[in-house]
């Protein structure tokens, strides 16, 4: 009982000291977060408290969603999503547009693809969103053994972005292939890129993920499957927007400019990618 009672005191010291030495705005911070408490209906106490999150977010440069956008409520992806072994371990912006382009592909025929798998978050939700779509496989295609080494056109110029090294993003294949072995379609192809695509070369597509955060391998990815790329098939490169992998982005500018689509549509999320257009005929 003596030891309760000197933790409760211990606590009340600490709260009268932080009372009585806090800041006036600290103060009238604290005051602002109590009256929300006391906002009666559910409805204006949320948006009270998203007003003030907001503000303090954008002090900081930050940026909260806006609570009204419905892929934050979709059914069908967090059904999913949350089922996955990935749930709360990623960003689910950007697994929504990934789920979201390979639903839209679900009436192409064709197969689908991955250039840099991690541990497989991207590629199940790409065969959830096609299962049932028909006849058709998935083609994963990785290291396993981390990134290769960065080139020049790799380096980052922005002072915030970190610098990969050869490694990174090493994940067992055996780890990859337990996290997806609810699919049956998938195929699995461990090497470096390209040395392996041959192998997939008499095959089309409807939809492929680039994910390979280097210049070299988004470069030979995008060689290689474009012209086997059906018509209004899609081609999504996860990380074309970000500071920490401007050699992604390079190579996919370089390599639209040559292609009747002729620019990335570049997205908020980070991602950027290209709609095959209707009429440009897959090549082998």
């Amino acid at each position: 009982m003596s030891a309760k009672l000197n933790r409760i005191f211990s606590r009340l010291r600490i709260a009268a000291n932080l009372a009585f030495n806090a800041k006036p705005e600290t103060l009238a911070e604290a005051s602002r977060l109590l009256k929300m408490e006391s906002i009666p209906t559910f409805r204006e106490r949320h948006d009270a408290l998203f007003d003030y999150l907001s503000a303090k977010a954008n002090r900081s440069g930050f940026e909260l969603y806006n609570k009204n956008l419905m892929w934050q409520d979709e059914p069908d992806f967090w059904e999913i999503w949350k089922d996955s072994p990935y749930f709360q371990r990623q960003r689910p912006d950007r697994k929504f547009v990934l789920w979201s382009m390979a639903c839209n592909t679900r009436n192409i025929p064709g197969d689908t693809a991955e250039c840099g798998v991690l541990d497989g978050a991207s590629s199940y939700l790409i065969c959830s969103a096609r299962d049932g779509a028909g006849p058709s496989e998935h083609h994963v295609f990785d290291s396993f053994e981390g990134l290769s080494p960065p080139q020049s056109e790799d380096q980052p110029s922005s002072d915030l972005a970190f610098h990969w090294a050869a490694g990174d993003l090493s994940v067992p294949l055996e780890e990859t292939m337990g996290k997806l072995s609810r699919f049956d379609n998938i195929r699995y192809y461990k090497g470096w890129i390209p040395n392996r695509f041959p192998e997939v070369a008499e095959r089309s597509f409807a939809f492929v993920h680039v994910d390979v955060d280097l210049y070299q391998p988004t470069k030979d990815a995008l060689a290689f499957f474009y012209p086997r790329l059906v018509p209004g098939g899609i081609l999504l490169c996860d990380d074309y927007g970000y500071h920490t992998c401007p050699g992604a982005r390079r190579a996919f500018d370089e390599f639209a400019a040559t292609t009747p689509e002729r620019q990335v549509v570049h997205l908020p999320t980070g991602q950027g990618f290209i709609t095959k257009r209707a009429g440009n005929a897959a090549q082998g």
